[in-house]
């Protein structure tokens, strides 16, 4: 090569599409169709977040749990008065509080802020239900949460002591 030669103006790496200027470049109809993939994209990511902000408002999430059918929990004798515990009742997971001789509460075990996994504590003041992720606290009786960043009480399940047995509507 000499002074008087130019250098080849195609680049030694391969466009692959997106190169003005080189053959193979994006066409006007690639530049469109893409940014219409991106507007759909970003459209449907807002949608989204609509939704997800919905759930979270308190006057749109259910709270209660409309089941049809009694089903059989556990022996009443194995949840004595002022106990909680989580029992598994057709692969549901539910937090059940024995208040009194008739008396059984039962909750979802997911937790109103973002979907945790809550668990049943034993705290000084009585027992709760806790949170791991958030660090919400939930009351056994009531379902309502205090402390932590949940606002919404956990869903509950109608139960009750029947011949014996603790029942739950499913």
């Amino acid at each position: 090569m000499t002074s008087q030669d130019t250098p080849d103006p195609v680049s030694p790496i391969p466009c692959r599409g997106g190169c003005a200027g080189h053959p193979g470049g994006a066409s006007r109809r690639t530049v469109l169709g893409r940014g219409s993939l991106a507007a759909l994209a970003g459209a449907g990511s807002l949608a989204l977040a609509g939704c997800t902000q919905e759930i979270k408002d308190r006057e749109n999430a259910q709270d209660h749990y409309a089941g049809s059918a009694l089903t059989d929990a556990l022996a009443a004798d194995d949840l004595p008065v002022g106990a909680t515990q989580a029992v598994e009742v057709n692969g549901r997971t539910l937090l059940m509080h024995r208040v009194d001789e008739e008396t059984v509460t039962a909750y979802s075990n997911v937790c109103t802020h973002q979907g945790c996994l809550v668990q049943p504590v034993d705290r000084a003041e009585g027992p709760a239900y806790a949170c791991p992720c958030h660090g919400s606290n939930f009351d056994p009786v009531t379902g309502e949460p205090f402390g932590g960043p949940a606002r919404q009480p956990l869903m509950d399940y109608e139960a009750a002591v029947q011949d014996g047995r603790i029942v739950v509507k499913l």
